[in-house]
């Protein structure tokens, strides 16, 4: 098995830029069972709406795995949360878990993760009928430049139980290069419900390859809400949904691309099971001299339904989008659609709001708040809240030029 991971590290995803890996430096992997994060690291995470450290469950800075297993909150509950790496040890029935969602020879980042990752990252466990009232916030950061930073988060939520999970990957002010890696795969149990939001805030000379599997089993639900709002260097992620019978998922992103970056996002959702339904909505803004894919995939295995939509605005003349929907029935019955508009704001519109009295930055900031809106409905106010302050910023951001 090892040769051929090693032989995967030079496997290139089919999607986005080739990253060579020798380029960055990996550190020892540790593990505290404290969260003692300083002041710069809480100025950071401000950026992606978790500037309050006391929310935090689990942190990991380069390559150092820190959290807090006796927080009050949680533990009445009986949910669990520490490094993947401890739970391996601790609990026999997580070594079920990993590497079965995603598979360690899919790509390079895959194979380094899994050969050099020391399964860092994070591990949470809710127990069966449990509905966890709180959300469980961890984030992940890069402080250090030319740092690779290697993780693997395992989540599941058992038969019955209800959770939300924010995550928030960022690099302090000055961080000029990274690669960060983050593998992860969910387990949605029967008439379960996991709704996970996950905010990225990197820089110009930072790669991002996340690569997520998730699993619903039926009758349960997974909701993801994705944004982006940083200039990156590359981003290329590519989650796979599976649904069993009378499962559901809904996927929103939001997708602000800036700089020179080359930002390649999308969602294939697999519908397995009979009266399995998925909705994607992706909300696609490009400014600068940013390339953006925005692809999503439905294919119905069995009778289902599934609606995907993209909608992209273009703020530059130097900017790309390209929209790339794919629809595969296998099953008469099965009913899929989608729709795709890219466009520019309407000068109409324009006009009228700054014949109201705003400025022109104002008012392109008022459309792009209303064209990046999403719905929140299944999300708990707390992380609504930090959602609404990072969809305004990116509208403030994306309003300047």
């Amino acid at each position: 098995m090892n040769r051929e991971l090693i032989k995967a590290l030079e496997k290139p995803s089919p999607f986005g830029p080739d990253i060579d890996l020798s380029n960055y430096v990996l550190g020892e992997p540790k593990i505290h069972d404290k969260l003692e994060v300083g002041d710069d690291f809480i100025k950071a995470s401000s950026r992606v709406g978790l500037e309050d450290d006391s929310k935090l469950n689990y942190v990991q800075i380069d390559e150092s795995a820190m959290y807090d297993a006796l927080r009050e909150s949680l533990r009445k509950y009986n949910v669990r949360i520490l490094p993947l790496k401890k739970a391996l040890e601790e609990f026999t029935y997580v070594k079920d878990l990993v590497w079965r969602l995603v598979r360690p020879d899919l790509d390079k980042y895959t194979a380094a993760n899994y050969l050099y990752g020391g399964e860092l990252g994070y591990f949470i466990y809710v127990p069966p009928h449990t509905k966890v009232p709180i959300p469980i916030y961890s984030c992940l950061a890069i402080t250090t430049n030319n740092k690779l930073q290697l993780a693997h988060n395992v989540v599941y939520v058992d038969e019955g139980s209800e959770v939300q999970v924010v995550t928030g990957c960022l690099v302090p002010h000055g961080i000029k290069s990274g690669l960060h890696v983050g593998v992860s795969e969910f387990y949605v149990g029967r008439n379960a419900k996991l709704t996970f939001a996950m905010i990225h805030a990197w820089s110009e000379g930072v790669h991002v390859r996340p690569r997520t599997g998730v699993r619903v089993y039926a009758g349960g639900e997974y909701v993801s809400y994705y944004i982006i709002y940083s200039p990156v260097a590359s981003l290329q992620t590519y989650p796979t949904i599976t649904l069993d019978f009378s499962s559901k998922a809904s996927s929103s992103s939001v997708i602000a691309g800036s700089g020179e970056g080359v930002y390649d996002v999308g969602t294939k959702v697999i519908l397995e099971g009979d009266s399995s339904s998925a909705e994607l909505i992706s909300k696609v803004i490009a400014k600068d001299s940013a390339d953006i894919y925005a692809r999503s995939d439905i294919t119905a295995e069995t009778v289902g339904k599934g609606h995907v939509e993209c909608l992209g605005l273009l703020l530059s003349p130097k900017s790309k989008i390209s929209s790339i929907p794919a629809l595969t029935s296998k099953k008469p019955g099965a009913i899929l659609s989608h729709e795709a508009a890219i466009g520019v704001i309407a000068q109409e519109e324009l006009e009228y709001l700054m014949s109201k009295g705003f400025k022109e930055d104002e008012a392109k900031s008022i459309i792009i708040r209303g064209f990046i809106d999403i719905d929140m409905r299944s999300i708990p106010l707390t992380v609504k809240s930090e959602i609404n302050k990072v969809l305004d910023l990116i509208a403030r951001n994306a309003a300047t030029t």
